[in-house]
């Protein structure tokens, strides 16, 4: 819910102006959970888990608190995650390219520059890329969200300051 909130606040999970929809960031959560460093991750693939709730898909280890696991969550978006060459699959659940059947989206910045867009495989329909909506506008601010995020949670910032709303700057609203 966190994550979420944080998406929603810092305006990065509006579908309909170019960013990653809110269910996409469910998805980056679970993927978070399921991919982190091996001793770390929380979460068993989707693929690997049985049709039976079992809770032995939540791997049991030293507790975190949710103020850690989104300091690692933003940490791992900002820093490790290659948007261009991996994608999230929660079915799979590790770091790999994107499935060969998920379609890669490319966006187009404003000074004609092509880029690989996030794929982010969507578990119900596993040839439907929910990064398809994203638009070059919308991946620049997520790079700075994401960026802003690490750099306050580095510095040990409150919550109240990590979730303060985003107010567009004339930069910002010219490129919508």
């Amino acid at each position: 819910l966190l994550v979420r909130r944080w998406a929603r606040d810092r305006g990065i999970a509006h579908a309909s102006k170019g960013h990653l929809p809110i269910c996409a960031w469910n998805l980056l959560t679970v993927f978070f959970l399921q991919a982190a460093p091996e001793s770390d991750a929380l979460l068993s693939p989707v693929c690997a888990a049985p049709v039976q709730p079992d809770t032995q898909a939540i791997k049991q280890g030293a507790p975190k608190s949710v103020g850690e696991l989104f300091r690692q969550f933003v940490a791992f978006y900002a820093r490790d995650f290659n948007w261009q060459t991996e994608g999230i699959s929660v079915r799979l659940g590790q770091r790999a390219p994107p499935p060969a059947e998920l379609p890669l989206t490319y966006l187009k910045s404003k000074d004609g520059r092509e880029e690989v867009g996030p794929s982010i495989e969507d578990p119900f329909e596993v040839r439907r890329n929910l990064g398809s909506a994203m638009k070059s506008s919308g991946l620049v601010r997520l790079r700075e969200e994401l960026l802003r995020a690490d750099e306050l949670c580095s510095r040990g910032a409150s919550l109240g300051e990590l979730l303060e709303l985003w107010a567009p700057t004339l930069k910002h609203d010219a490129s919508q």
